[in-house]
C-alpha cells in the first residue's frame, strides 16, 4: 500500500516537473519573430502571411524536447512520457486539425477570389471612367455645336423681323418716293448707316458685347450714382440714349426708378418692348430738342459716343446739358484705349466705331460744353488670371496696367 502511494506520488511529482520543464521550454523558444505569435506584426504581415502562420500552428505537435539539461535517467523517462501523451494527443486531435486545414483551404480559396473580383472591379471601373470621359468630351463638343447653332438661329430670327418690317414698309416707300424714302431708312446718330445693318448689328452685340447677365453686372456700378443724387423718380426720369438690348434699362426698373430708353436699332427696340421696357424709336438729337429743358434727371449713354463724329458728339452734349434738371447728370461709357489690346484690337471688333476717344479729351469736351464737377471712374480690368502674377516689380506692374488694366471708362458730368 505504502508503495502504491509513492509510486502516485512518484507520478504525480513526475506531471508537475514536466509540465514546468514544458513550460520552460516554449517560453525560451518563442521570441517575436516565431510563428506562433499572431499579436507580432499585424500591421507588416498581409492576408496570406496570416494563412501560413494558421496552417503552420495546425500541424504542431510533431516536435518533441530533447530535455538535455536533464540527467539520463529522468531524460529517458521524460521523453517517454512526453511521446506517449503526444501520440495520445494526435489521436484525439487529428480530426481537428483536419478541420482547421480545410478552413484554411477554404479561406485561401475565398481570398484568392475576393482578389480576382477586385482585381476585375478595378478594371471594369478604368473603362467606366474613360467611357464617362469620352461622354464629356462629346457632351462639351456638342454644346459648342449647340452654341454655334444658337448663334445662327439667332441671327436668322433678327433678319426675318428686318425682312418683316421692311416688308410693312414698302406702302410707306412706295407713297413717299424712292429718294425721301432712303433719306428716312439712312438716318442715325452719325447719318451713314442703313437700317438693312439692324440684325447685323444686334447679332454683333449678342456674341462681343457679352451676355445680357454679364452687362447687368456690370452697370450695377452706376446704381449708387443715380440714387445718391435722387434721380430716378418720377419727375427725374432717367433717358438711356442708345439702349441696345436693354440691360441698364432693366436694371433701372428692377430698381424701382422711372426711365426710359433711346435707340435707332429697330430689332433692338422690339427686343426691349418684349421685355416690358419703357423705349422709344429715335434719332438721339431730334429726340433731345423735343424734350423741354429742365425735364430729365440724368441722361446715360453706354458704349454710344465712340460711334459719334466730334461735331455731333458737342451737339448731343449741349443738348442734354439743356434737358437736365440742376443737379442732373450724364453718363458716358466708352472703350479705355489707354488699355493697348483695347485700343488696338478689340475697340475695331464694332466696325461701326468711329475712333478711340481717351478720357482727358471727353473730360475736357464736358467740361467745354458746361458741365462741372467731371469724373473718371475706370471700369472692367482683365481678371487676375490674366495677368504677370510677379507684380513686385515695377516693369510687371506697368505691363499689367497697359495690357490688362480698365477695358473701359465713364465721364460723369454734373450740371449746376
Amino acid at each position: 500500500m505504502a508503495s502504491s502511494d509513492d509510486t502516485k506520488k512518484y507520478i504525480e511529482d513526475l506531471k508537475k516537473k514536466i509540465r514546468k520543464k514544458t513550460k520552460v521550454y516554449c517560453e525560451s523558444k518563442t521570441d517575436k519573430n516565431d510563428v506562433h505569435d499572431l499579436s507580432y506584426g499585424l500591421k507588416e504581415n498581409n492576408m496570406y502571411d496570416y494563412l501560413d502562420w494558421a496552417e503552420k500552428n495546425a500541424k504542431i505537435g510533431a516536435d518533441v524536447p530533447s530535455f538535455s539539461s536533464l540527467s539520463v535517467p529522468r531524460r529517458i523517462i521524460y521523453r517517454w512520457v512526453v511521446k506517449f501523451l503526444f501520440k495520445v494527443l494526435k489521436v484525439i486531435t487529428i480530426n481537428q486539425r483536419q478541420f482547421n486545414l480545410s478552413v484554411l483551404d477554404t479561406f485561401r480559396c475565398g481570398i484568392e477570389d475576393y482578389n480576382s473580383l477586385k482585381l476585375r472591379f478595378a478594371e471594369a471601373k478604368a473603362q467606366f471612367n474613360n467611357s464617362v470621359m469620352e461622354l464629356e468630351l462629346r457632351l462639351k463638343q456638342q454644346n459648342i455645336e449647340i452654341g454655334e447653332l444658337k448663334k445662327t438661329v439667332d441671327y436668322l430670327k433678327y433678319s426675318l423681323i428686318q425682312m418683316e418690317q421692311r416688308i410693312n414698309n414698302i406702302p410707306e416707300v412706295v407713297g413717299k418716293g424712292n429718294k425721301e424714302a432712303g433719306k428716312s431708312n439712312l438716318m442715325d446718330l452719325t447719318g451713314k448707316v442703313s437700317h438693312s445693318l439692324d440684325s447685323f448689328y444686334v447679332f454683333l452685340e449678342d456674341n462681343l458685347r457679352g451676355r445680357r447677365d454679364e452687362i447687368k453686372k456690370r452697370l450695377q456700378v452706376y446704381l449708387p450714382i443715380i440714387k445718391k443724387s435722387n434721380i430716378g423718380l418720377e419727375n427725374s426720369p432717367v433717358l438711356d440714349i442708345g439702349c441696345g438690348r436693354g440691360e441698364w434699362l432693366e436694371l433701372l426698373k428692377e430698381s424701382g426708378l422711372h426711365s426710359k430708353g433711346l435707340d435707332l436699332n429697330k430689332i433692338m427696340i422690339r427686343i426691349c418692348k418684349e421685355q416690358g421696357l419703357n423705349v422709344a424709336e429715335g434719332e438721339a438729337l431730334s429726340f433731345l430738342k423735343d424734350i423741354s429743358g429742365h425735364s430729365l434727371g440724368a441722361v446715360t449713354c453706354f458704349h454710344l459716343i465712340e460711334h459719334c463724329g466730334f461735331e455731333y458728339l458737342v451737339k448731343l452734349l449741349k443738348e442734354i446739358l439743356r434737358v437736365l434738371k440742376p443737379g442732373g447728370l450724364v453718363i458716358l461709357e466708352t472703350p479705355n484705349p489707354d488699355n493697348i489690346l483695347v485700343g488696338s484690337r478689340n475697340f475695331y471688333l464694332d466696325p461701326t466705331h468711329n475712333k478711340p476717344l481717351p478720357s482727358p479729351l471727353i473730360k475736357l469736351i464736358l467740361q467745354s460744353c458746361g458741365f462741372s464737377q467731371v469724373e473718371i471712374m475706370y471700369l472692367n480690368p482683365y481678371g487676375d488670371d490674366a495677368k504677370i502674377k510677379k507684380d513686385d516689380f515695377e516693369t510687371a506692374k506697368r505691363f499689367n496696367n497697359y495690357f490688362y488694366g480698365p477695358q473701359d471708362y465713364a465721364a460723369i458730368g454734373y450740371k449746376i
